[in-house]
């Protein structure tokens, strides 16, 4: 598996090429199959690590064992940020949804690491910050928008960092199913594949197999909001 360039907006993709390059210096590579367990809830957060290659998904159940996806991760996103300063219990699996290669970290390290490289620091900040802002406006959405609304609103996030754009529009390149799709907006597997026929009969998206291309960004943009 060759090493993918870092996704913009991710961790490694806005450090500098010198803390870049201290940081994959450190540690070990590690590989994961599709469907492959990264992490487990509840394990000590003692590691970190940095995806360079591949997309996987966090999440967790509910009481009655039903999968709740969180978020998706991929090539320059970090993991275990918020549990390392103190090996806290972490709060969620990560699973590859897809293979994925990923450089693991012992805390220790990434914790020497950065107070030696202070910029280092505050990019961690910054990236730790913009996903709180995300889970906020999530929460908002799932409470005021309906699930053809809400599947509209993951749609244009794909969009933003998983979007390839082509001759019809923006492919998005995460290899998501409607399961996942569906855990991720608080909906069932039949509410979105109603939600994506809809999409599909306004002429908004195309799918395929695995794959969702987006046609019309703007009227999903509007229908988000």
């Amino acid at each position: 598996m060759t090493v993918d360039t870092p996704e913009p907006g991710t961790f490694l993709a806005l450090l500098a090429g010198v803390d870049r390059d201290a940081l994959l210096s450190l540690g070990g590579r590690r590989r994961f199959a599709r469907g492959e367990r990264l992490m487990h809830r509840g394990e000590p957060g003692d590691r970190l690590l940095f995806l360079l290659a591949g997309h996987v998904k966090a999440s967790i159940s509910d009481s009655r064992g039903r999968e709740i996806v969180l978020s998706f991760r991929g090539s320059g996103d970090v993991l275990g940020e918020l549990t390392f300063s103190h090996a806290d219990p972490r709060s969620s699996n990560v699973t590859a949804i897809e293979p994925v290669a990923a450089q693991s970290v012992a805390a220790s390290e990434f914790r020497a690491y950065l107070v030696q490289r202070p910029t280092a620091a505050l990019t961690l900040i910054d990236v730790i910050s913009g996903r709180f802002r995300a889970a906020n406006l999530a929460r908002f959405q799932f409470g005021e928008l309906d699930t053809v609304g809400r599947v509209a609103a993951r749609l244009i996030e794909l969009c933003e960092r998983y979007g390839d754009r082509n001759d019809t529009g923006i492919q998005i390149r995460l290899p998501l199913t409607q399961e996942d799709l569906g855990s991720w907006t608080a909906s069932s597997r039949a509410g979105v594949a109603g939600a994506l026929r809809t999409l599909r009969e306004l002429g908004w998206i195309a799918t395929e197999r695995r794959r969702i291309t987006v046609l019309d960004v703007e009227a999903l943009t509007r229908r988000a909001t």
